[in-house]
């Protein structure tokens, strides 16, 4: 048959209005071809363009038959399959035999389907719903489309694989999937390869990226100390700017443990993190309680404060319920709270601090219940500089030092020279005691301080082709007279004594277009109260960017011959894996620890991860960390094994892509310690 084109436009008129949709929209312009059909549609709706090779219209019950390679295009959306049949009147669509859609966020395939196009609603049979931003797949022998983004199915599964036989995938009953928000099924089974490993009489899982209310991932862990364990996380999106953890631990060995964590933001700009942990140790009889957490309410212009909270009712509770060695060395415990008013220059300030003592008794501690000060930034007087500090606080011990403190602190600073500067302070300070408690009830006393300072600076440096190298020579004197030089230590303010002490340093630089490559600093402080062994330990500091990153921080003492402290750490990559290793050592506290980190990748889908901490003064190994994590497609795991004296514990974290992690993406989290 002689292939004819013919084209035919609509007018938008009340007619018109009522021309079919062909799956998904209105056509109110057609073109037809004997051997091949087009259909344009213009008015109101976006346009609509349909071939076929043939198209069929039957005016008594008002339906139109396109079949042959029949193709729909509409806004991006393009629908294909062998015969659509649409009956005007209703809006209703049959596509007998196999369809496939897709759109810029949605991908359908199906044997068959019937819709009603005006509605958005159908029922697809033999189908997969493929929705393209996160990968989901839902697939059912029966999907019925009960709105533009809402399915239900009476038996399908769900997965984020792209493999015909899915690595993984949950199957359940009574499913509905509502895109871009959640998905909820019964009787449903967990499957890798389409064999069920875990049953769950009710599943809710999140379909989006952004913060949903629901179950995370659960984490499994053994620990010689706590055995077998199963943490079970729960996160809830209480509105935009508030949302919540709950979390239920199961320990072999130990109990259950429940954990609350909660966290805010404020439009005004006030945020708080909150962490509550409660555990009914059974080995033991006992319940103990971690609470942390922070608030922050600060302002450039009004009263404002933060306060950190860090509490534990249980000296031993991180070594026993840790497995993180940060964690476990950790020697205090502090919680801080403050209240600041800006001023012009300068602030006042509200201040209570309390510290835990994790290693030895907490009762003798001087705590800071409360201090009240004003403090003066530098500000201009003529020529000079002019600061000042005036405070006066409470320091509570249970056992120790308790006393009252009244200090006052000023400061003039002066600044002079150009190629050799010279910067000189004076300072004041008076500080009136008045003791309380089982120490020295009733005393009081007072110490008259006078603080001198200088420092000579100049800069010295040549450039080359593409290299600077700056030399920065300086000699500095510290004085201080202080009238009692032996008060009970309250904090660093009581270590304020009598000194005269002189400081020639030299800082070595180098830079390759803005870039610096080293800088070397020299330090030798002399005491010239110490007699005849005036010069102090001599301190060298070390940065190198390359070849290798090193770190370096040394004291050596000259009377001795010997090194006293050294921190140094070194980078260097070897068989495509990156090393750090690093060395700690104090003479006077016996401390001589080595650590190293690595990290590489043995294949693309592995990345591997280890920590060392070993202790060469009889301690051995204090910390050996390795985590483990393998990635594919739509799913991974993450292992971690850590030893620690006393314990071993294996962790293992499944990761399915797609549905909700434990760290759920929006507020900034507090991550709990257990």
């Amino acid at each position: 048959m002689k292939s004819e084109k013919v084209k035919e436009e609509c007018e938008n008129t009340e007619n018109n209005r009522n021309k079919p949709f062909i799956f998904l929209f209105i056509i109110s312009l057609f073109t037809i071809n004997l051997s091949l059909f087009t259909l344009r549609c213009f008015a109101d709706e976006p346009k609509t363009v349909i071939t076929a090779d043939k198209l069929e219209y039957f005016g008594e019950v008002k339906k139109y038959v396109a079949t042959g390679s029949v193709t729909i295009e509409r806004d991006g959306a393009v629908l294909r399959s062998a015969e659509i049949t649409y009956y005007e009147d209703s809006s209703e669509t049959v596509i007998p035999g196999h369809l496939t859609y897709n759109d810029p966020e949605t991908s359908i395939t199906a044997e068959k389907a019937e819709m009603n196009l005006d509605a958005k609603t159908g029922r697809l049979v033999g189908a997969e719903v493929f929705y393209k931003k996160y990968n989901y797949h839902i697939s059912g022998r029966e999907i019925e489309k009960r709105g533009e983004d809402y399915y239900f199915s009476p038996d399908a599964t769900f997965t984020t694989c792209d493999a015909p036989v899915p690595a993984w995938c949950f199957k359940g009953r009574d499913v509905n999937a509502v895109i871009d928000k959640r998905l909820t099924s019964r009787d449903t089974t967990f499957r890798i390869k389409d064999l069920p490993v875990f049953y769950t009489p009710y599943l809710w899982a999140s379909l989006i990226k952004e913060r949903q209310t629901g179950l995370l991932m659960p984490l499994v862990s053994n620990s010689s100390t706590r055995g077998f364990s199963l943490s079970l996380p729960f996160y809830w999106a209480i509105s935009e700017n508030r949302d919540a953890t709950l979390v239920l631990d199961g320990f072999s060995k130990r109990g259950i443990g429940t954990g609350l964590e909660y966290r805010f933001i404020e439009q005004g700009g006030s945020s708080g993190n909150w962490w509550a942990y409660h555990i009914r140790d059974t080995e033991l009889d006992k319940d103990f309680w971690e609470v942390r957490g922070s608030y922050e309410n600060r302002h450039p212009d009004g009263l404002g404060g933060y306060l950190n909270v860090n509490y534990i009712d249980y000296k031993d509770f991180y070594q026993v319920y840790s497995s993180r060695w940060d964690v476990k060395i950790m020697r205090y415990l502090e919680s801080v709270g403050e209240l600041n008013l800006p001023l012009p220059d300068s602030r006042l300030y509200l201040l209570s601090q309390y510290s835990q003592d994790l290693k030895n008794d907490t009762s003798v501690v001087p705590q800071r219940l409360p201090e009240v000060g004003y403090v003066r930034n530098y500000s201009p007087l003529g020529d000079f500089m002019l600061s000042a500090s005036l405070t006066a606080g409470n320091f509570w011990s249970e056992k120790g030092v308790s006393a009252g403190r009244m200090d006052i602190y000023p400061r003039i600073l002066h600044s002079m020279g150009k190629d050799f500067v010279v910067t000189q302070s004076v300072a004041l300070r008076d500080t009136a005691y008045s003791y309380y408690g089982e120490q020295d009830p009733g005393k009081m006393t007072q110490r008259a301080a006078f603080e001198y300072d200088v420092t000579g600076h100049t800069r010295l440096y040549k450039k080359y082709s593409s290299f600077t190298h700056i030399i920065e020579p300086s000699v500095g004197y510290h004085f201080i007279y202080s009238s009692d030089n032996a008060l009970p230590v309250l904090d660093s303010a009581e270590l304020y004594g009598k000194t005269s002490n002189v400081e020639l340093s030299v800082l070595n630089r180098g830079l390759i277009g803005g870039r610096q490559l080293f800088a070397i600093r020299l330090t030798q402080p002399l005491d010239t109260y110490n007699g005849n062994r005036p010069f102090l330990p001599l301190i060298l500091d070390m940065n190198f960017n390359t070849p290798l990153p090193l770190t370096l921080e040394a004291r050596y003492d000259v009377n001795t011959g010997k090194i006293e402290t050294l921190t140094s750490d070194v980078g260097f990559k070897a068989f495509d894996a990156n090393f750090v290793v690093g060395e700690r050592y104090d003479r006077q506290e016996d401390v001589l620890m080595y650590t190293t980190y690595v990290a590489f990748s043995p294949h693309r889908l592995v990345q591997m991860t280890g920590q060392l901490w070993y202790d060469a003064k009889g301690g051995g190994l204090r910390n050996l960390t390795i985590n483990m994590r393998y990635k594919k497609q739509c799913w991974g795991f993450r292992v971690e094994a850590v030893k620690t004296p006393g314990d071993f514990t294996m962790k293992v974290l499944f990761d399915l892509t797609g549905l909700s992690s434990r760290s759920p993406r929006g507020l900034p989290g507090y991550s709990p310690t257990l």
